[in-house]
């Protein structure tokens, strides 16, 4: 996803590169315009909205869903008031829902995506959904940062 976007962009840094993915805005889509793309969409928008943003693209222009305008001005929020682009881990996992904080725990201690949704009764797509926000929430960009944050989450003994 993201390199292959920046290796777009360095080798045809006029191509316009619109960004297809399962995963909510929240997520990536920051990041991805950041680093020049097109725009972001998920894979349930409507072909209609897929068609104009192709449209878009080609003609200079960006797409910005509703989500991920919003997800923008939430980055430039944090951005301007210092808190940085991301929230702190430790007050993200005090965010978490009790479905996201039961998934946070088996995420730390190893289990895969289909290991968690069999554990929790869940389809795979549900917990990477879960997965996705919880990596929003804490500002960790992937499981090892989540182990990492988890080890600074429990009090000293």
């Amino acid at each position: 996803g993201l390199g292959a976007l920046q290796a777009l962009r360095a080798s045809w840094p006029d191509l316009p590169v619109l960004i297809l993915s399962t995963y909510p805005e929240r997520q990536y889509a920051v990041r991805c315009i950041q680093l020049g793309a097109a725009g972001y969409l998920h894979k349930s928008t409507d072909p209609d909205t897929m068609l104009a943003a192709v449209r878009k693209a080609a003609a200079g222009e960006r797409h910005l869903s509703d989500a991920t305008a919003q997800a923008l001005a939430e980055a430039f929020e944090r951005t301007k008031s210092g808190r940085g682009a991301r929230p702190s881990g430790a007050a993200g996992v005090d965010q978490l829902s009790h479905r996201e904080h039961q998934v946070y725990r088996l995420l730390i201690q190893g289990h895969s995506v289909s290991e968690i949704g069999a554990e929790l009764g869940l389809a795979s797509n549900t917990v990477s959904t879960y997965r996705a926000r919880i990596l929003e929430k804490t500002g960790a960009r992937n499981d090892v940062e989540l182990a990492l944050l988890s080890r600074r989450d429990v009090p000293a003994a």
